[in-house]
């Protein structure tokens, strides 16, 4: 086997600097060692690559939609209603499987642009969702589910027929019933969803009411069996999730009594700020949620609502959190790799570097006394020491 030695100014993970100068040994994609140059010494048969600046683990984008690549940022509408109207729907009505695989292909090499293996993509089809898991990313693809009233016996169904290789997320709870959520937890596949993204979402959940409810008759999709929620719909999906496992996006609007409800629950909430800032959401609770003992991740969410046209990262998120609310260094790196991994149910220490098998390497062209704040504090972006080609690291 082809065993490679690197030598960095640093080497570093969630957890801080574990050396600088700091050396890795591997054998393919297995960390054999780590520690400073002088504690691995010379290593005969392994080939040696000198990197000037940090190595560190492959990033975790736990929400992302890598279909919706295709036609690059667009400009924010006035609501969220207008911008699925008029920026998602057209998209998905006019694709076909060729410009899907297209979309998909350009937001793989987006994610791998930014450093980042491993993801939690939400795909809108079959076809998406093949094409994401024939790629050389690692995590998981959730099979989106869309659904409620006559439509509900068609999504259940779907969920239903879905490979156990994958997951499934029921789209929202604006879009899909109590009894295709029921079905989701029960059927043993990874479950992702939208929650309490939109005050709108509100709305519809506690009122069947709303700009999202009158989109919903529009499209032929709310008739008069739709059942409402009648309640918070934070309170509605973790009830019925349990204690399953649980991935859920965005979590913009919560209420004091949810930060323990949330804590006590086997959710991962991903924070997608840049996604947030896009369509005004403003005091998301992330650090409250940590402080609570939430699993917080972070997520890009698609390429249409960013301002990175060339890359889909993580590392974006963690320099806007880090400028614009002060966050601390090392909890970034824990929100973009670990917490991530746990989210996916992906063993935590494949995006760390822990003796073992790895999900990949990245380099910071930056050094000094403090690597983790000088990435954050610049604008430089990772190149690929290790990428892994295999889905060795899937749940």
């Amino acid at each position: 086997m082809t065993r490679n030695l690197i030598h960095a100014d640093a080497i570093a993970d969630y957890s801080g600097v574990l050396a600088t100068p700091g050396a890795v040994l591997l054998e393919e994609d297995q960390i054999i060692a780590v520690g400073s140059v002088q504690e691995l010494g010379r290593v005969g048969d392994a080939k040696l690559t000198q990197i000037h600046g940090t190595v560190m683990p492959t990033l975790v984008n736990a929400h992302t939609h890598l279909d919706l690549s295709g036609v690059g940022i667009i400009p924010p509408k006035n609501s969220f209603v207008q911008w699925i109207e008029e920026g998602v729907i057209p998209i998905r009505q006019e694709s076909n499987e060729v410009s899907v695989r297209s979309a998909v292909q350009r937001g793989v090499d987006l994610t791998l642009a930014g450093g980042t293996s491993v993801v939690g993509d939400i795909a809108g089809s079959m076809v998406a969702a093949e094409a994401v898991a024939a790629s050389s990313l690692q995590g998981t693809v959730f099979v989106e589910i869309l659904g409620q009233g006559k439509r509900e016996k068609f999504a259940i169904e779907s969920i239903q027929q879905t490979p156990a290789s994958m997951g499934v997320q029921p789209h929202a709870p604006y879009s899909c019933s109590r009894a295709i959520y029921e079905t989701a937890f029960a059927s043993g596949l990874p479950v992702a969803t939208h929650l309490s993204e939109t005050q709108e979402e509100q709305t519809c959940t506690l009122d069947s009411a709303g700009d999202l409810v009158d989109l919903a008759k529009r499209l032929g999709t709310w008739d008069e069996t739709v059942e409402s929620w009648n309640s918070h719909s934070i309170d509605a999906i973790i009830q019925l999730a349990g204690h399953e496992p649980l991935l859920a996006a965005h979590l913009n609007y919560i209420d004091d009594r949810h930060l323990e409800l949330l804590a006590n629950s086997n959710i991962t909430v991903v924070y997608c700020p840049r996604a947030s800032a896009y369509f005004g959401h403003e005091g998301h609770r992330w650090k409250e949620m940590l402080e609570a003992g939430v699993n917080v991740a972070l997520g890009t969410d698609s390429l249409l609502c960013l301002d990175s046209p060339d890359r889909l990262c993580v590392i974006d998120e963690m320099r806007s959190l880090y400028l614009n609310q002060n966050a601390d260094p090392q909890t970034l790196f824990a929100m973009a790799t670990v917490n991530g991994a746990i989210g996916l149910g992906i063993d935590p220490t494949f995006v760390t570097m822990s003796i073992g098998p790895t999900s990949g390497l990245i380099a910071f062209d930056v050094g000094g006394d403090q690597p983790l704040l000088d990435i954050l504090e610049s604008t430089e972006m990772p190149s690929w020491v290790i990428q892994p080609s295999s889905m060795a690291c899937k749940p």
